[in-house]
């Protein structure tokens, strides 16, 4: 009989789910998703393998499930930020620096392809993820060309750019390099998408009031606490 880990067993459920989430996560930061095994999984959450099965029948499942959970919570998390910043292009920059934070500690877009990893119907469930995502994006592009703040465009088109951009990203160690990098990054964007060069220029790391994350997992800015590794 397994132990039971919690209260009651829908506690040892979530908690269950919790550890496999944890260990896919740590495992994607060295290790390409298809070289990962459900083993390697259950060993590093220290759960049973049959445990595992109990909860996903096998990696692609657990992997849905685990984006399933960091992009409702992230899209909860930002949205509630974004709330509190009635400013468009504070949000887009609020934004670019959330998902660039979200990639280095998730692991789940920088640097991985797993559209070619994983199965045609899978990877279509990917894509729904990414789109919740993307429509926070496409709401502060729409206020920004509403606002005059940068030319009339596509701004579906300039989703796709963005996260093509974002997602090659980086970021440094030191939490000053980090900082400093996020904010040309940002600047490179705005740039980009047309926003006037004197609202455009990046701040100096230590001038902006925005966290910093302090280590190589991408700790989270306050409004970004890690709903997966908490």
């Amino acid at each position: 009989m397994p132990k039971i880990i919690g209260d009651n067993l829908a506690d040892h459920r979530q908690m269950t789910r919790r550890l496999l989430f944890d260990a896919l996560g740590d495992l994607l930061a060295t290790t390409p998703f298809d070289a990962i095994t459900m083993s390697q999984i259950a060993n590093l959450a220290g759960v049973g393998r049959t445990s595992v099965y109990n909860h996903f029948p096998d990696k692609e499942i657990l992997l849905l499930a685990y984006m399933r959970e960091v992009t409702a919570e992230f899209t909860e998390m930002l949205t509630e930020a974004l709330d509190n910043e009635p400013d468009a292009l504070e949000q887009m920059r609020l934004y670019l620096r959330a998902y660039l934070e979200l990639t280095a500690k998730y692991h789940v877009t920088s640097g991985m392809n797993l559209h070619r990893e994983i199965s045609a119907e899978n990877a279509s469930h990917l894509a729904d993820h990414a789109s919740i995502v993307g429509r926070v994006l496409l709401d502060i592009l729409t206020k920004l060309i509403v606002n005059g703040l940068i030319p009339r465009q596509n701004p579906h088109t300039l989703v796709t750019l963005i996260h093509s951009t974002l997602s090659g990203q980086r970021l440094p160690i030191e939490p000053r390099a980090r900082d400093e990098h996020i904010a040309n990054v940002q600047a490179f964007i705005l740039r980009g998408i047309g926003v006037a060069p004197e609202l455009v220029t990046p701040a100096s790391p230590g001038d902006t009031d925005e966290p910093v994350a302090s280590d190589d997992t991408g700790s989270p800015s306050a409004f970004l606490r890690c709903p997966v590794h908490a």
